[in-house]
């Protein structure tokens, strides 16, 4: 249901169940570990639970969501306060979340908190502005409730622990809470670097004093596995360090550890939140640094392969423009020479024969002179077309050779194959029934001449197209509209590249 929830991008009523609790327990976390005895907050968590859901969310359902946390944190407060207190106090909180979400909003900061600019707004309008603001409110409301506190101490404590908080927990909530993360892919290297933190925070936790038999170990050897963990796991592992590393710097306080030494108790919390500062800054900024440039860096990626998937698309159109004759879309005469010779080399290869036919428009000067070139053209293109369905079978072309001329390489079977191949195209075109008044038939017809070989070494291609041009000049002699079958006996003597192609 929760899933759900996110998915549609509104709060589900399991959701708006939840909130409140989980926002209850954060105010008894904070008072178990993060309150000094003297009632110094070093990290106030609870608001970064509102912000992270109005964040996550984009406000959709925002009344309710501020009114079910708002009870929350009243009821939560109400042991520690009179109920007075902690209505104005939970008033400042609920203005301190809404503060910094309308900043947020009025600068167009996106709520994930993956790119820097993003963090910085967010650190700008959470930590920095709200809190102080909130702070100076808030030491209004004690002072006016009997603190002796002066009041820029007031407002100081204020400011730092709930900006802290915002810092530190709001991140990590949304890093929890996101449909996008990184899938951890472990190295040993990696779990060393695991291993050697959890060590290091071992001892700087059991450290009494800031120091372990006379060496000193504070929390701010951390720093720099903040900054690896940064580097190697991403966004969530980081705030979850973060977070972790700063609640148990913070109860370590309230335990009496000192873990910054022997100091007073206002320079302590002083020490601890600049630490946890510093902690956050290095360890989330980094964090969402390397984020910004992961995320650019697949984007240029994504970006990269449209590029050249539109390059090969300009390729494949230019290729094919190349390959294809303007006027009626079958292959050009450059095509037609490149796929001769590549069946010719195949077919001498394999000793299968090969088959071509030229085919010629009958009397076609005088239907253009007659109906005039755009009619000419039409009719190429209808020949054109009957051809391309009457020879269909793969590794078969139909091109336009030049002019009124045609020609079709076929895998060929044999000789009466070829001749009734022929014969069937010479009866499709004259059934297209197009007038022509030259022709001794009445209608447009093609003459057709075939040529079939298995190719050997001492073979040509020149002659092979010769031989095809003769045995269709012949279907010309012999009254047109006809299949003429070219003789087999193509010379085997050196080829003869005199007037055609000599190609070996």
């Amino acid at each position: 249901m929760i899933a759900r929830s996110l998915r549609r991008g509104q709060p589900g009523w399991l959701v708006c169940l939840l909130l409140p609790l989980f926002h209850f327990a954060s105010v008894k976390l904070t008072f178990f570990c993060a309150v000094t005895p003297e009632n110094a907050v070093v990290v106030w968590l609870p608001n970064a639970v509102l912000l992270a859901a109005l964040l996550r969310f984009r406000g959709r359902r925002a009344p309710l969501l501020c009114a079910l946390t708002f009870a929350s944190d009243v009821a939560a407060n109400l042991p520690a306060f009179g109920w007075q207190m902690a209505l104005l106090l939970s008033l400042v909180n609920q203005l301190e979340v809404l503060t910094t979400y309308a900043l947020m909003r009025r600068y167009e900061a996106s709520p994930r908190l993956q790119r820097l600019q993003d963090f910085v707004k967010f650190f700008v309008a959470g930590p920095v502005l709200a809190a102080m603001l909130a702070g100076l409110a808030a030491a209004l409301v004690l002072q006016q409730y009997g603190s002796t506190t002066p009041y820029f101490t007031l407002a100081r404590l204020w400011w730092f622990g709930d900006g802290l908080g915002l810092l530190i927990y709001t991140p990590l909530l949304l890093a929890l809470s996101g449909r996008h993360y990184q899938r951890l892919r472990l190295t040993r290297l990696d779990g060393a670097i695991l291993a050697g933190a959890l060590l290091l925070a071992a001892a700087v936790l059991s450290a009494h004093g800031g120091a372990i038999d006379g060496v000193s170990v504070t929390p701010t050897l951390l720093l720099p596995a903040a900054a690896v963990i940064a580097f190697r796991f991403g966004m969530r592992l980081t705030t979850l360090f973060v977070a972790l590393v700063s609640l148990s710097t913070a109860m370590m306080m309230t335990t009496g550890l000192q873990p910054f030494g022997a100091v007073p108790v206002h320079l302590e919390v002083v020490r601890a939140q600049e630490f946890i500062l510093t902690l956050a800054m290095i360890g989330i900024g980094f964090a969402v640094l390397i984020s910004e440039l992961q995320s650019r860096e697949r984007e240029l990626e994504r970006r990269v392969r449209e590029r050249t998937r539109e390059l090969e698309r300009s390729n494949h159109r230019l290729t094919a423009m190349n390959a294809t004759d303007g006027l009626t879309g079958i292959a050009n005469r450059r095509h037609f020479d490149e796929m001769l010779a590549a069946e010719w080399s195949r077919a001498r290869r394999t000793g299968q024969p090969l088959a071509l036919a030229m085919l010629d428009v009958d009397h076609f000067k005088q239907y253009n002179d007659y109906y005039g070139h755009q009619a000419g053209d039409n009719v190429l293109r209808q020949v054109a077309a009957e051809l391309t369905r009457r020879v269909r079978r793969t590794g078969d072309l139909v091109a336009r050779y030049g002019g009124e001329e045609f020609a079709i390489i076929a895998q060929a079977g044999n000789e009466e194959h070829a001749l009734a191949m022929g014969g069937l195209i010479c009866e499709a075109i004259a059934g297209l029934k197009l007038t022509h008044p030259h022709s001794p038939f009445g209608v447009l017809t093609v003459s057709l001449g075939v040529a079939i070989i298995v190719p050997h070494d001492r073979h040509c291609i020149a002659d092979f197209l010769r031989a095809a041009d003769t045995a269709l000049y012949r279907a010309k002699q012999l009254g047109r509209n006809r299949v003429e079958l070219a003789d087999t006996a193509i010379s085997k003597s050196a080829c003869s590249t005199a007037g055609g192609i000599g190609w070996e």
